[in-house]
């Protein structure tokens, strides 16, 4: 069953056609058949004025239309559109969805924080498979507006909190220096450390499965791994042990910003915001101690498209 999902996040909107298992229920096996992503920048400013610009909203909707032409031209027979963060929060977030649906074609959903928790944490250990199916597990997401926290056993979730910053929000409240002062880092993370106190605290200590998804955490493991190119396949399950995450973290946080715009995996449309999601990992990291943090390249997208092939297979 061939279907596709779109993400519509704060920094960027991604696209993943994909076959699913028939046979296999809301968990069955997936095969990638295209992915594709842009960079948005939808929350920009965002924090400041409330609002979503409308030149980003027209290029958005713009970006969602050429997506959807896409998966149709793959054979995609059903295709989700899920927004997050960005056009959670706005003001006019209800009129940025109806630009994007009038100019693709379909409806929008505005996924709730819980929403974006739950599908982003069970298409992260279903990604793994069997290192996580039994264990216990925390899961986070950072995006640009938000980052989703999810604790659980297996594909079980217990406990999620969806912290109400992420990599762009940060970037544009906290670092203004080329590279980031230290006041600066100082005081991002004094913010994210309350946040992540009031919002995990009734999480576990520590669990012995730590898996980051996202931008930022890929390009980590990347670094880690010391890639050339971007290459999903090589990344899914990589282990960052502690030492060298603290090392990556350290080193991208004091790289000025043309340095890593040369850094292969980063790249320009992440290069300004890098150093907040990386700070974000190593305080996560701090508050959840494990082995290793382990990179997932099966975000909400991946969520997003079971639940297309779940509503296709009911409504036939």
């Amino acid at each position: 069953m061939r279907v596709a999902a779109i993400d519509i996040g704060s920094n960027s909107i991604r696209l993943l056609v994909a076959d699913v298992d028939e046979q296999g229920g809301p968990d069955g096996a997936l095969e990638t058949v295209a992915r594709a992503g842009e960079v948005c920048r939808l929350a920009r400013g965002l924090d400041r004025a409330g609002i979503i610009e409308e030149e980003l909203a027209l290029r958005v909707g713009g970006l969602a239309a050429g997506f959807v032409r896409r998966a149709r031209s793959l054979g995609a027979r059903h295709i989700v559109i899920g927004a997050t963060a960005a056009i959670r929060n706005a003001r006019n977030g209800n009129e940025v969805a109806g630009i994007v649906e009038r100019r693709s074609g379909l409806p929008v959903r505005i996924l709730t924080g819980e929403d974006e928790a739950q599908l982003v944490y069970r298409s992260v250990v279903l990604g793994l498979g069997r290192s996580a199916v039994h264990s216990a597990c925390i899961a986070f997401d950072i995006g640009g507006g938000s980052t989703e926290v999810v604790s659980g056993v297996g594909v079980q979730t217990g406990r999620w909190a969806s912290l109400p910053f992420g990599a762009v929000s940060l970037t544009e409240r906290f670092l203004h220096s080329d590279p980031p002062g230290a006041a600066e880092i100082e005081a991002l993370e004094a913010e994210v450390s309350d946040g992540i106190m009031q919002h995990c605290a009734l999480m576990p200590e520590k669990v012995p499965l730590l898996v980051g998804v996202g931008g930022t955490v890929t390009v980590l493991a990347s670094m880690d791994r010391q890639m050339g190119s971007y290459d999903p396949a090589l990344l899914e399950g990589w282990a960052i042990r502690p030492e060298r995450l603290s090392d990556l973290v350290k080193r991208l946080s004091q790289s000025r910003h043309q340095d890593r715009r040369g850094f292969s995996t980063v790249g320009e449309g992440r290069a300004d915001i890098v150093v907040a999601g990386a700070l974000v990992v190593a305080l996560l990291f701090g508050r959840f101690p494990s082995p290793a943090l382990v990179c997932s390249t099966q975000g909400l997208r991946y969520g997003l498209v079971r639940l297309a092939a779940s509503e296709f297979r009911d409504r036939r």
